[in-house]
């Protein structure tokens, strides 16, 4: 029987997961898995504290109902879009916006810089490159701004250049922290921040005394525990560095916080690469962030990283198979010898029968794991399946744009062919008769209603029924319609952010007035009445 048991001691160590070895710890190991216990219960509340955070949010958006100036307007847009900047990259956008157009009418200075920097942060944020680059050049170069200035507009640039590579040891990075950094205050926790994640050299004490003054928790403190856990990374400090990232993910869950890359970068470590439950239950977390955010930057890391858990999973499911069957075996072989040693002795036969029991206990325990690591799989396929729809929306939008770009330029080469052929001949009366005519504009426009309605209906495919939500019984629209109507297109626009008459009616060539009359003819229509539609609609997604 002894060497029975040492056989037995022997598989289970080989074959068993190394997380449930036994081994010894030492003392910071033991500080870092008291730190994922503490990040596990924060997993649990989350969603507590993302439906505190939208309650503050309902608060601050109701404000804006009471009657107040367009300064006062441009202001309170510019907190609700700084609050959403952290939650929801497409509300911290809509709210920029408006900051912007309130800002504009009164023609003060300080609050259209201000406004304008709150929209290129929403921009960045949210991984739109373009509109933020946009936004860089209406600001213009980082001289042209009032010194007072200089400081913040400084910040959202190095922000910028780190964002748009996900990293600060890019070339852009490094490039960016020579021209602007020397516009930061040296004793801010900005200039701590930017200098540790661009450049390398940290100042460790410095960055902990900020962290000391800063509440917990805040958006502040988790920037800076993210840049001491890089530079511990640095270092080659990796208990450091996962402190620090575990302490960073904290701050962030607990604030509600869905833009953040510290819970990502921390499943990506070989502190979880054995730790499947823990693993599958962050990336979840940082799925359901990538989605509430609409995160355009870090969608396909996300991908990549749900793929390699996939592949331990698969892994880890093969060795418990392998266990179950080697336990088994011996499980068999321990029975056939409990039974001769029970003919030997009845004393014998007794503890024979406690092991037994032992081995029995250990195979439920085992089945339950796989179980549950069954449904880790199941749970993680149908993420990847949402992520994948996502990005295959954005890869259709992306080459219908462009077609419809080529198609009109083919038009613009055969036209002006066209007319150089008449004038050649001249044939002025068949110029000017081509182009009085209309036809081939209106087919443009046809052709081009045609792709909106395809990549708009491809990304809110259940906008018409949302629509029918905000109206009367008897004027809901017929949702098995593949093509939108003027008025839905009007309404699409105004979903996008184009919430300006003239801007809608630049964009569908049509008067303004139309537009109003439009609008006007739909807010009649509303459940809620017709104050509150458009802004309704706004808020469908």
């Amino acid at each position: 029987m002894k060497a029975l048991t040492d056989i037995l001691r022997i598989a289970l160590v080989i074959l068993l997961p190394a997380s449930i070895q036994t081994h010894a710890c030492c003392a910071k190991v033991s500080n870092i898995n008291n730190l994922l216990d503490s990040l596990d219960k924060v997993v649990e509340q989350r969603q507590t504290a993302i439906v505190k955070r939208q309650t503050v949010l309902n608060d601050f958006k109701r404000s804006l109902e009471e009657k107040m100036t367009l300064d006062a307007e441009s202001e309170k847009c510019r907190i609700i879009s700084t609050e959403y900047i952290h939650f929801n990259s497409d509300s911290a956008i809509y709210y920029a916006r408006m900051a912007v157009d309130a800002a504009e009418k009164t023609n003060n200075k300080d609050a259209i810089m201000l406004s304008d920097f709150c929209l290129l942060k929403a921009y960045t944020r949210q991984g739109t490159i373009g509109k933020a680059y946009e936004m860089i050049s209406k600001i213009g170069g980082i001289d042209s701004v009032a010194p007072s200035y200089q400081p913040t507009y400084a910040a959202l640039l190095l922000d910028f250049y780190v964002r748009i590579n996900l990293s600060g040891e890019s070339k852009e990075a490094k490039e960016a922290w020579k021209r602007y950094g020397k516009y930061l205050n040296k004793n801010s926790a900005d200039y701590d921040y930017f200098a540790t994640f661009i450049t390398g050299k940290c100042d460790i004490r410095r960055v902990e005394k900020h962290i000391d003054d800063l509440p917990q928790p805040s958006f502040i403190r988790a920037l800076l525990y993210y840049a001491l856990a890089n530079e511990y990374k640095r270092r080659g400090e990796m208990e450091m560095s996962n402190s620090y990232l575990i302490l960073s993910a904290i701050n962030d869950i607990l604030l509600g916080n869905t833009e953040t890359a510290s819970l990502l970068e921390l499943v990506q470590t070989p502190l979880l690469e054995k730790d499947l439950k823990r693993s599958s239950a962050y990336i979840q977390v940082c799925v359901d962030n990538a989605k509430q955010y609409n995160d355009r930057l870090r969608a396909l890391p996300i991908m990549d990283v749900q793929s390699k858990i996939n592949k331990r999973f698969n892994a880890a499911q093969t060795r418990q198979m392998l266990a179950i069957t080697v336990i088994a075996v011996l499980f068999f072989i321990s029975l056939v010898i409990s039974i001769l040693s029970t003919r030997m002795s009845v004393a014998r036969g007794r503890k024979v029968k406690e092991s037994l029991e032992k081995l029995k206990v250990m195979h439920t325990k085992q089945t339950e794991l796989v179980e549950q690591q069954k449904m880790l799989g199941e749970e993680l396929k149908e993420a990847n399946l949402r992520l994948g729809d996502r990005l295959e929306a954005y890869r259709n939008d992306f080459v219908n744009v462009y077609q419809l770009v080529s198609t009109y330029i083919s038009y613009e080469k055969n036209m002006f062919k066209n007319l150089l052929n008449q004038l050649r001949t001249n044939n002025v009366r068949k110029v000017i008769s081509i182009l009085n005519s209309g036809t081939e504009i209106d087919d443009q426009l046809k052709n081009f209603y045609q792709h909106f309605d395809h990549a708009f209906l491809s990304m809110y495919p259940d906008f018409i029924h949302r629509m029918n939500t905000l109206l009367k019984p008897d004027c809901q629209l017929d949702e098995s319609m593949t093509e939108l109507t003027t008025t839905l297109r009007i309404y699409a626009l105004l979903l996008l952010g184009v919430n300006d008459g003239a801007g809608i009616a630049d964009f569908l060539h049509i008067s303004s007035q139309t537009i109003y009359n439009y609008r006007l003819r739909m807010r009649r229509q509303a459940i809620n009445g017709d104050k509150r539609f458009d802004e309704d609609v706004a808020h469908l997604y």
